[in-house]
């Protein structure tokens, strides 16, 4: 009984004398923060041309080739590393419906127009580069055509396609 008088008295101390108990608060802040990166720009520069081809003759262009090789101009953030991937067509086809084959893609990328510096890659299986320190990139792609014997004459054309992501 004595405990139960006591915690009475002090109760009553309490409201007599307007004391509440109150909680502890605190806060504080963080700053969100986002950094705008330059958009990448892509453009199919240079078409694959081979040329003439003759039937039952293959004829390969190779991703080094500055005249005939294809080119992609990639811009972006300067220095940031992008992923390189790529939409190949198995075969190039005329209007009438023939095809022919295209195959052994190579490819190479290189900070400069000229490919000085540049990199051999597969572009079947893509990769991974920094984009320059001026933000600038150029992707080459050579493949092979492989006519029949048989090939139906025409222009055959087809659509090579690279992706680039940060």
């Amino acid at each position: 009984m004595r405990s139960i008088t006591k915690l009475s008295l002090v109760v009553a101390a309490l409201v007599l004398t307007g004391t509440a108990l109150q909680a502890q608060t605190n806060n504080a802040a963080i700053t969100a923060t986002a950094s705008v990166q330059t958009p990448i720009n892509v453009v199919g520069a240079l078409p694959l041309s081979f040329g003439n081809v003759f039937p039952g003759v293959n004829k390969a262009v190779p991703a080094t080739d500055l005249a005939n090789g294809g080119r992609f101009d990639v811009t972006g953030q300067a220095s940031a590393p992008v992923t390189l991937s790529f939409t190949l067509p198995a075969t190039l086809s005329t209007g009438g419906g023939a095809t022919m084959p295209i195959v052994s893609y190579t490819g190479m990328h290189a900070a400069l127009a000229t490919q000085v510096g540049g990199v051999a890659f597969a572009p079947a299986v893509g990769t991974t580069t920094p984009l320059s320190g001026t933000g600038a990139l150029f992707v080459w792609v050579g493949a092979q055509v492989q006519p029949a014997t048989n090939q139906v004459a025409g222009v055959y054309t087809g659509s090579i396609t690279m992706t680039v992501v940060y």
